[in-house]
């Protein structure tokens, strides 16, 4: 796995070099413990669309990024283009999570949601998720267009599940999930050393 931060590039806008990501895609077990044989370039087609308005769900936008693999399954996706896209396609808070609140009310968040379909059709061919290998943790990759926090309490897999994700900031954060003695909470966590882009089998396990 090789060293892959968000960092800036002559193209991106210098006030928000965070706002470029490397990194990676990789081929995982579902419990993202152990690599399997990664499919032929050929087979598969990488798109990064947004889901407005929620957190789970479907896309509601198209791929703004357009982001080719090298040889080795890296990739660059550089947030900074097409922000206005993004902006132009934030529609009104409604979670699909009964139990998910947005404080204030009219602050509008977005996911970015990397999806791995086949090369010639629409059926995914896995679950895609931004992972970082030092912690183990599956991340989400949030916009929210102002200050604002989101809360609520729920139950996954038995154990009672928190949102507590801050965004100080207009801006992209990045959302892990923390387990606790009593909990599982998500909240903000800082930008991974390391990022990777994990395939795994898709199953019918609630979202994560």
């Amino acid at each position: 796995m090789t060293l892959l931060a968000l960092t800036g590039c002559h193209e991106a806008d210098p006030d928000r070099p965070q706002w470029v990501i490397r990194s990676q895609l990789v081929f995982l077990s579902e419990d993202f413990g152990s690599p399997r044989e990664p499919l032929p370039a050929g087979r598969f087609r990488l798109l990064f669309p947004y889901i407005a308005g929620d957190i789970y769900g479907s896309p509601t936008t198209g791929d703004f990024f357009n982001s080719p693999l090298d040889a080795d399954y890296r990739f660059e996706i550089n947030l900074n283009r097409h922000h206005e896209l993004l902006l132009a396609s934030l529609e009104p808070t409604e979670f699909s999570l009964s139990y998910l609140h947005i404080e204030p009310a009219e602050a509008r968040v977005a996911r970015l949601a990397p999806m791995i379909l086949e090369a010639d059709g629409i059926e995914q061919v896995g679950r895609a998720d931004w992972f970082d290998p030092d912690s183990g943790r599956a991340l989400l990759l949030l916009y929210l267009d102002r200050p604002a926090t989101i809360s609520g309490r729920g139950v996954a897999r038995g154990r009672p599940l928190r949102y507590a994700i801050r965004a100080a900031a207009p801006g992209y954060v990045w959302v892990g999930q923390q387990s606790n003695a009593d909990e599982n909470v998500y909240a903000v966590t800082p930008k991974p050393a390391r990022l990777l882009l994990a395939v795994t089998p898709l199953d019918k396990s609630p979202a994560r």
